[in-house]
């Protein structure tokens, strides 16, 4: 048990850290507001499209940006999928999921479409769903926010010196360090949904809060 809740603590703790760096992404660049606007906008066209005629909708389908939403809604719906039935595969089937899962969040890695802490959380949900030996499963997820962390700890130095003064951006520490604690004590996640996404939801509201505050000051 002791083990165990190190191992949490850990992990919660790489989390906000790694968290610091997709506030600071969000906040320096014009990338991640383009992203959020497109995304809104995309949600619109698609409602739109579902009362218009099927010429219309066939051709806002074909547009890239839409095409990209859609990906990155298909692949969030089967990340859902795979921690929810994963105990029920079979080992080569699940092994075939998680691998093909392991490929996407790489990819949504490296795009920016993920954040560090939402991409370390979605790998410890494949260590946990694919490694069967306990002892194990706890040392490759240990060295697995080792690694996020030292990465973490290089890239947020500077950003954090500069964020200091930030009010918003610390009080949206603030409230993620509450969430995160929170949600990883929780004997049971409300909604049967799996405690990454639950995190992940919680904490998108909460950046949702701060992008918007920020965009209004």
């Amino acid at each position: 048990m002791k083990r165990r809740n190190r191992a949490i603590t850990i992990i919660a703790s790489v989390a906000l850290l790694l968290g610091l760096g997709g506030y600071g992404a969000h906040r320096a660049g014009q990338q991640g507001a383009a992203r959020a606007s497109a995304t809104s906008g995309n949600n619109a066209a698609l409602a739109s499209a579902a009362t218009g005629n099927v010429t219309s909708r066939v051709e806002l389908l074909s547009r890239p940006a839409v095409r990209a939403y859609q990906a990155r809604v298909d692949f969030q719906e089967q990340a859902r999928r795979f921690f929810a039935e994963a105990g029920r595969l079979a080992p080569a089937a699940r092994q075939r999921q998680a691998q093909l899962l392991e490929t996407d969040i790489d990819r949504y890695e490296r795009a920016g479409d993920l954040s560090a802490g939402e991409t370390l959380m979605l790998r410890i949900g494949l260590i946990r769903a694919t490694e069967t030996d306990p002892a194990r499963q706890m040392q490759r997820t240990a060295d697995l926010a080792a690694a996020y962390q030292v990465h973490a700890e290089r890239r947020n130095a500077a950003f954090l010196a500069a964020q200091r003064d930030d009010r918003a951006f610390n009080d949206y520490k603030t409230r993620e360090n509450r969430i995160v604690t929170e949600v990883m004590a929780m004997p049971v996640v409300p909604g049967g949904l799996s405690r990454n996404e639950y995190l992940r939801r919680r904490l998108q509201h909460e950046r949702e809060i701060a992008y918007g505050r920020t965009t209004a000051r």
